[in-house]
């Protein structure tokens, strides 16, 4: 074996080994969405449909907190990682999640804000929506052991995208904090 057949041995082997290291860090697989009209989606079966129901609230250095919701269908197990004040709220239809968004943000005086409705995909079907203020980005992955298919695992991850240079101090006041 010569130099250069050496040098591409090692080669194919740094890349393996590089893909094998990727591998074991990926967190699972990023759940297609599509966003939807939430007002046509309520009117349609699952609009009366009962989800099981998180919400999440932000928290940190912006005075408001934002919310945002995650309704799935039963099967499967929801995690979830730190960041965020999450809260199970049981078995809830699309209108009742409106009503617990609306006196959420009544009791803490916010005023309301565009929600986007989003449904999540699994498999070619939808298993669930999710419910977020505009400025708050929801990802869901599978990270279904293997062997585990039966009861698939999901991990709920958000993101508050505010920004104090964007957003000012997070009521809407730019520049409020330069």
């Amino acid at each position: 074996m010569g130099p250069a057949s050496s040098r591409a041995s090692f080669g194919k082997a740094a890349v393996a080994v590089a893909v094998m290291a990727l591998a074991a860090c990926t967190p699972g697989n990023m759940l297609k969405w599509n966003q939807v009209d939430a007002r046509a989606v309520v009117k349609g079966e699952a609009g009366v449909e009962k989800f099981n129901a998180i919400r999440v609230a932000t928290f940190g250095p912006h005075a408001e907190q934002i919310y945002g919701y995650f309704l799935y269908r039963d099967g499967f197990e929801v995690v979830t990682d730190g960041g965020a004040s999450i809260e199970r709220l049981g078995k809830l239809t699309m209108g009742e999640v409106a009503a617990d968004y609306a006196g959420v943000v009544k009791r803490n005086m916010y005023g309301p804000r565009t929600l986007v409705t989003r449904e999540i995909y699994r498999g070619g079907g939808v298993i669930g929506y999710t419910i977020t203020d505009l400025k708050l980005d929801a990802y869901l992955w599978d990270i279904t052991p293997s062997g585990q298919e039966s009861k698939p695992v999901l991990r709920l991850e958000y993101e508050d995208r505010r920004t104090f240079k964007n957003d000012g101090d997070g009521r809407g006041i730019r520049d409020s904090l330069h």
